[in-house]
């Protein structure tokens, strides 16, 4: 038996540098499927591009397949009318682990859905009305789904009718080769962390708001926000005249220098209204850094009793808090035994057990 696992998410690492957070979970499954032994079926990666990328740079075991074709959605609807992944790899059952995709055999198909924000926290900016309207086309006839956590099952059976015993639950993990506790070396001043920031439901702003308060008093923390493509009304609100030497921007970087971030910030802040699973809350406490987010959507399964949390519209408390943390009542290694214990509960090898198991489950 055959699992194809569709890999164009992880491609653009090898092209641009970095990758999105799907890219990121969809390589890091990959990777430890590669190191389980003795799989009771075969997987072929399967990539598409004109660039000749493909799933050779990802140095697993696994056969590799390739369609020279460009990886645009109108070719992509295409290709979904044709047997084409069908005989290029004879796969007996398709992983698509990127919430959407044109197949022909969704009978045949797992789906990771990582989320149903399109639903339960939409927004223009992401195309959320197209989401909505295409999205559980494949969900409501594939095999199964597979996603990251309690709070997104939920969702995905409460917005779009599918039946429990087809959703199954496969949180995600950290590089525990990356992220765990390092000796500080930073010598400048302490700072606060935000990272995957965003105009949107990260909360960005209201949290550049809440520092904009407790700046005023003057105080030594600064406040780093990791922000690819800024929008210029944020970059021209951050750059004022009382926040410009305050606050740094910085934009995608590699996974060894955002542990770096995260082993010398003070506290990690992710006051985010809705996340599927949110991995920043996860890495900082593998860090052993203490976290400020929200009581919302998946955060508390992730964050557990190790996590500080707060109103996503509450600046004052996110002000005081950052005071706590200025004046020494909230230290960082009081939170931090704790945080790597509830990073502990979470791994990548137990992402990908579970997932083999509903891959055998649908074979």
């Amino acid at each position: 038996m055959k699992v194809a696992i569709d890999i164009n998410s992880v491609l653009p690492l090898y092209s641009r540098g970095w990758i999105s957070g799907i890219g990121r979970t969809t390589k890091e499954l990959v990777e430890s499927l590669d190191k389980m032994d003795n799989l009771p079926y075969d997987v072929v990666l399967l990539s598409q591009n004109t660039h000749k990328i493909d799933g050779t740079k990802m140095n697993t075991r696994f056969e590799c397949k390739h369609l020279s074709l460009p990886h645009k959605p109108w070719m992509n609807r295409m290709i979904g009318m044709t047997h084409l992944r069908e005989a290029i790899t004879h796969y007996d059952l398709l992983h698509i682990p990127h919430n959407f995709e044109w197949v022909r055999k969704p009978e045949r198909t797992v789906v990771t859905m990582h989320d149903a924000m399109f639903f339960a926290h939409p927004d223009e900016v992401h195309n959320h009305a197209y989401a909505q309207k295409v999205y559980p086309t494949l969900a409501r006839r594939c095999k199964a789904i597979l996603t990251c956590s309690e709070s997104s099952r939920n969702d995905i059976i409460k917005y779009m009718g599918i039946p429990e015993e087809r959703v199954f639950v496969t949180p995600w993990g950290y590089r525990d080769d990356l992220f765990y506790p390092k000796e500080r070396k930073k010598t400048g001043n302490p700072y606060f962390l935000m990272v995957s920031c965003s105009m949107g439901r990260k909360n960005t702003m209201t949290l550049v708001k809440a520092y904009e308060k407790f700046v005023k008093n003057d105080p030594t923390h600064e406040l780093v926000l990791v922000w690819p493509n800024i929008p210029g009304e944020a970059w021209d609100y951050c750059n004022q005249t009382h926040l410009r030497d305050h606050i740094y921007i910085t934009s995608a970087i590699d996974d060894e220098r955002l542990s770096v971030l995260y082993n010398e910030a003070t506290a990690t802040f992710f006051p985010s209204r809705y996340e599927g699973f949110g991995l920043p809350v996860l890495e900082s406490m593998a860090c052993g850094t203490p976290v400020v987010t929200c009581r919302n959507s998946s955060l508390p399964e992730v964050g557990g009793e190790a996590a500080i949390y707060v109103d996503p519209d509450d600046t004052e408390a996110m002000c005081n808090i950052m005071e706590q943390f200025e004046q020494g009542n909230y230290k960082k290694e009081d939170y931090s035994a704790r945080c790597l214990e509830q990073a502990s509960k979470f791994s990548w090898h137990r992402c990908a057990e579970l997932t083999s198991e509903v891959y055998k489950k649908c074979l």
